[in-house]
């Protein structure tokens, strides 16, 4: 006789197939899906537990960075562990949510999105769920989601104001419309200037993620939440279009997908520098682990190669990226990089 200590397997999801607004329906497009979680830091994190937790098909974890200390007050998947050995955000999700278990499939992408990466790393996606940090990554998830006609979910939390919004397979309104050239124009409210309320990004992605629901159960209304928990203010309306001409909307033009990447960026909010290599190709790290050797402290894992130097950390990964800790500038983490890496 089964109680509720020991549950069989089909009652793992008893309880959210009996919210009857989901429903067997519901569940049953969901254990179908392939979910794309793009980013892995404070929205992302949560919106991976919930994606397995829930009981999705498979589940592709994308992040460019690793853990660090600094992320774990807003970060409830990783530990402090993760953050010691400096493991990849994706492999560390992969590592935690393993142990959850259900039937989820977890596909590991240690990758930076980019106009060059992102038809790869969100291939076969059925709904892409948004976990950045920044306009221009989001605005290259909303142009190739709609040149795909895939549904997606922004989701973004900064000081104590949180957004979420359904991004429909049709594309309208898409964050183009609501946000016209924002990926264009700085904004002085980052984490980094103005902070995050750490309960925040968890609020944002737990609602993310009801919209992913909601939308697999055959509701396709989008809204656009706007709320300041702190304040105790909450708003939700119905979008059915933003305001002006839209590229991708009304042109079915892809700005994100046309212009070139940046070979380097300042990471946001830290002294981290990101830089690219000039051409693509899988690289072999073993030849940088023995180069290195007397240089500073080497560590080698299966996604990357770290080389300890007393001003910065180079961590190199097998696509030939590389992420500069303790530099302040692009300039000197471009230098760095020549230096130890090669041009």
């Amino acid at each position: 006789m089964n109680t509720n200590d020991s549950p069989t397997p089909s009652d793992r999801f008893s309880r959210q197939r009996r919210f009857s607004a989901f429903g067997e329906e519901g569940h049953a497009r969901l254990a179908r899906s392939h979910l794309a979680v793009v980013g892995l830091g404070g929205l992302g994190s949560t919106l991976a537990q919930h994606a397995v937790r829930a009981g999705a098909r498979k589940v592709t974890l994308i992040d460019r960075d690793i853990v660090e200390e600094h992320n774990l007050p807003r970060q409830s998947l990783y530990t402090k562990d993760d953050a010691k050995r400096g493991v990849p955000k994706a492999e560390a999700a992969a590592e935690h949510l393993s142990a959850v278990g259900g039937p989820a499939e977890l596909v590991v992408r240690v990758r930076d999105l980019s106009r060059r990466t992102v038809s790869e790393l969100l291939e076969g996606a059925d709904l892409v769920l948004d976990g950045l940090d920044n306009f221009e990554g989001r605005f290259l998830l909303n142009d190739y989601c709609h040149s795909e006609n895939t549904p997606w979910v922004y989701g973004g939390a900064v000081a104590g104001n949180g957004m979420a919004l359904l991004v429909k397979p049709d594309g309208r309104p898409c964050l183009r419309c609501l946000f016209p050239d924002a990926d264009q124009s700085p904004t002085p409210d980052t984490c980094e200037t103005v902070g995050v309320l750490s309960p925040l990004p968890s609020l944002v992605a737990s609602l993310q993620f009801c919209e992913t629901m909601r939308y697999l159960s055959g509701d396709n209304t989008s809204r656009l939440w706007n709320f300041d928990p702190w304040g105790g203010r909450v708003f939700a309306h119905e979008v059915k279009k933003g305001s002006g001409h839209c590229a991708c909307c009304d042109e079915a033009r892809y700005p994100a997908l046309e212009q070139g990447d940046s070979l380097s960026a300042k990471l946001c909010g830290r002294d981290v520098v990101q830089v690219m290599p000039t051409t693509e190709r899988t690289w072999d790290l073993a030849p940088f682990a023995d180069r290195w050797e007397g240089l500073g402290k080497v560590e080698c894992t299966k996604f990357l190669v770290r080389l300890h130097l007393p001003e910065a950390a180079i961590s190199l990964f097998a696509d030939g990226r590389a992420l500069i800790q303790g530099v302040d500038s692009v300039e000197k983490g471009r230098s760095l990089y020549s230096k130890y890496v090669g041009s």
